[in-house]
């Protein structure tokens, strides 16, 4: 789990300063006040370590998910900004030890706990590359740090120095890993540099694998197509976007945390949860077995009615369900928006998809909301026990001037906010309020009658 983010010029953060996160945290705020910032610059660093290109220092634009170029993320658009992401794990890991010579001391290589990459514009390429790394073990330790100087190599520091010397930097993305170079070291040291080189690829592979457990939902989703070619493939990864629905749906060997199908997952929330629909299945179109829809029962009596044809908040509401039940166990979910299009009651029975998540160990989750309906929610379960204060945050998005401020806000057993943050949605009071100004010059002049 990550335990702390911090971003400095990414779009309009300054300094977000180190955010503690939780279980499930929560990011409100007005539009473009830069709520989606933190999930944007989580998805960045993904995005990046999962790319088959491991020489490119950033990457801004998947075929799923474009976050625009180097410019368009740094704050300012400026080319001489640097712009930095700092994330703390709630624990390090233990990745074995290594030793060179056989009956010699074994070293233990621990993997990275938390790390400070910082990323600058290359004024030749005018492409992204790293400016600095500096990673750690849970103790603070320094385990390797590489910064650029002027005539562009590297200066290197970490663990055992006399054999520094003998290393070069490479970097897989933004992660460097160390190698052997020049005249072979002299015999004392042989064995630490080739340590050292070894441990670098096993922290930088280590760090890769953390990634690899994100996922992201859309602000918007792809409405439910009509039916879906399932052909030869078994599964393929739910975009951000929704697509590919009907293929995992399919799939036998995709399956949630509890070891139960998608489809059984969709059933049990559309059903019994959010109680939207019924016998939530996938119907044959074709002998072949290859072409599927996907039809439920509705409340009103109909049965087997296509979902591609039904209201657009269950097309939305779907992707979010498929995409929470599927996250693999220690992993993360970033969600944008997931209330869009859906009534207030759905909006609210969507806190509870997260909590039960978060109560069954399943993940982490950043959800960036503009409901009111989906925070009540959360207030209440936390109020009535159902999950402990500690794992649910809060975080409060507002721009100062052209900068965002992100301020964390912790909720106390009965579920109210210690101390209330300002502007919290404070719209409803305010309307209702306006509502009984504008009824009293009415209710004077029906007494005056």
């Amino acid at each position: 789990m990550i335990k702390s983010v911090r971003f400095k010029n990414l779009r309009s953060i300054r300094d977000s300063k180190p955010l503690q996160l939780t279980d499930l945290n929560v990011f409100v705020g007005a539009n473009n006040s830069g709520k989606s910032s933190i999930l944007y610059g989580l998805l960045l660093l993904s995005m990046t370590l999962q790319d088959k290109d491991e020489s490119m220092a950033m990457i801004t634009a998947t075929p799923e998910m474009d976050l625009g170029t180097y410019l368009d993320l740094v704050r300012g658009s400026r080319q001489d900004r640097k712009l930095s992401a700092s994330i703390e794990f709630d624990k390090g890991v233990q990745l074995g030890a290594l030793s060179f010579e056989k009956g010699s001391q074994a070293s233990q290589v621990e993997g990275y706990a938390s790390f400070t990459v910082e990323f600058e514009m290359d004024p030749q390429t005018m492409t992204p590359r790293v400016h600095s790394f500096s990673g750690q073990d849970e103790r603070g330790k320094r385990l390797l740090a590489i910064r650029r100087k002027k005539d562009l190599s590297w200066h290197i520091t970490g663990p055992a120095p006399h054999a520094l010397e003998h290393l070069s930097v490479h970097l897989n993305n933004f992660v460097p890993y160390l190698v052997l170079h020049g005249p072979k070291p002299k015999e004392a040291i042989a064995g630490d540099a080739a340590l050292r080189s070894i441990a670098s690829r096993i922290q930088m592979s280590n760090l890769a694998n953390r990634f690899s457990g994100m996922r992201y939902v859309a602000p918007v989703r792809e409405r439910i197509h009509r039916y879906g070619n399932i052909g030869e493939m078994a599964h393929s990864e739910l975009v951000p976007s929704g697509q590919n629905l009907l293929r995992i749906l399919a799939a036998p060997s995709q399956r949630s945390p509890n070891d139960r199908t998608v489809i059984r997952e969709l059933d049990y929330w559309l059903g019994r949860r959010f109680k939207l629909l019924k016998n939530v299945r996938l119907r044959d179109i074709d002998t072949a077995n290859t072409l599927k829809s996907l039809v439920a029962d509705d409340r009103h009596g109909n049965s087997a009615v296509n979902l591609a044809f039904m209201g657009c908040g269950i097309s939305q509401l779907v992707p979010v369900i498929v995409q929470t039940v599927l996250l693999p166990k220690g992993g993360c979910l970033l969600v944008e928006q997931p209330e869009i299009h859906l009534h207030p009651k759905a909006q609210a029975d969507l806190a509870d998809l997260f909590i039960e998540q978060v109560k069954n160990g399943h993940g982490q989750y950043l959800v960036e909301t503009h409901s009111e309906h989906f925070i009540l929610r959360l207030r209440r379960r936390v109020a009535e026990g159902r999950i402990a204060p500690q794992k649910v945050r809060i975080f409060t998005v507002a721009k100062r001037g052209t900068a965002t401020e992100i301020t964390p806000h912790e909720l106390n057993e009965r579920g109210h906010f210690d101390a209330w943050p300002e502007g919290f949605f404070e719209e409803g009071f305010e309307e209702a309020m306006a509502i009984a100004r504008a009824g009293r010059p009415s209710l004077v002049q029906e007494d005056d009658d």
